[in-house]
C-alpha cells in the first residue's frame, strides 16, 4: 500500500440560473468528501498547442479507500487546483482502493 499523505476533497458540478437566466456550475464538495486522505503521483505532463495559445497537461493519479458515489462527472480539488476525473478503477472489484485518474490543463 502507498502512503496516502496528501488530502483531496471530491467535487460535483452544482448548477443554479442567475437573475439573467444563464445556467451558472460551482463546483462544491460532495457529502463526506472533504480532506480525504489520498496518495498522489504525478502521471504525465505534455505541452500542446491550441487555439493560439501553449497548453499544459498534467496527468495524474490518485489512491484513496474505497467508496461509492465517485463517478467521471465529478472533479478532484489537489493543493488548490481542480483536476478532471477521467476514470475509475476499483482494483479488480475488491473493496479496498480506488485509483482515480484525472488532469489538469493549465491555459499558457
Amino acid at each position: 500500500m502507498k502512503l496516502r499523505d496528501k488530502k483531496i476533497s471530491i467535487l460535483h458540478g452544482v448548477t443554479t440560473v442567475d437573475s439573467e437566466g444563464f445556467q451558472i456550475t460551482t463546483w462544491e464538495p460532495i457529502p463526506g468528501g472533504e480532506n480525504l486522505w489520498a496518495y498522489y503521483r504525478q502521471a504525465k505532463a505534455s505541452e500542446f498547442f491550441q487555439a493560439a495559445a501553449v497548453n499544459y497537461k498534467v496527468e495524474a493519479l490518485f489512491e484513496i479507500a474505497w467508496r461509492t458515489g465517485i463517478d467521471t462527472t465529478m472533479r478532484i480539488l489537489f493543493r488548490g487546483q481542480q483536476y478532471e476525473i477521467t476514470r475509475i478503477d476499483d482494483f479488480e472489484g475488491y473493496k479496498d482502493t480506488l485509483l482515480i485518474y484525472a488532469y489538469r490543463v493549465t491555459q499558457g
